[in-house]
């Protein structure tokens, strides 16, 4: 029950994140470019497609299940940043990244679970991967 347990919680995290690269990536991207202009970027649709395909790895990897440690912390740490950046004036959109990023770092913490890409243990050049 363990291991199921973590591929129901894989699925929850990454999916959205699939979900939400494919959006951006299909046109979406729109809604983030005048956000990123406000900060500066020096070209905002080149970052907007940037973080679409990053949420779309990220959520790949996690529903996979490898690097999960490492997608996990650094998607906890995108929903930190993220939350905190566009989400800090709806105190309810913040509490949901902030959740999203407890929900990641908990993944990372314990592992994929042995239903995931290599087994959670992955071999060879692989192995170096954290």
């Amino acid at each position: 029950m363990y291991n199921e347990g973590l591929l129901i919680a894989r699925l929850f995290l990454g999916v959205p994140f699939i979900v939400w690269g494919i959006l951006k990536l299909r046109g979406g991207e729109a809604k983030l470019v005048p956000g990123l202009q406000a900060l500066g970027l020096p070209d905002a649709v080149f970052f907007a497609y940037l973080i679409g395909f990053c949420e779309l790895v990220g959520g790949i990897a996690i529903v996979l299940g490898y690097p999960a440690r490492t997608a996990g912390i650094l998607l906890g740490l995108w929903c930190l940043v993220t939350g905190y950046d566009a989400h800090r004036g709806n105190m309810t959109e913040l509490l949901k990244n902030v959740t999203m990023a407890g929900g990641f770092f908990a993944l990372a913490t314990v592992g994929a679970g042995s239903l995931s890409l290599f087994g959670g243990a992955p071999g060879g050049l692989f192995a170096y991967l954290p």
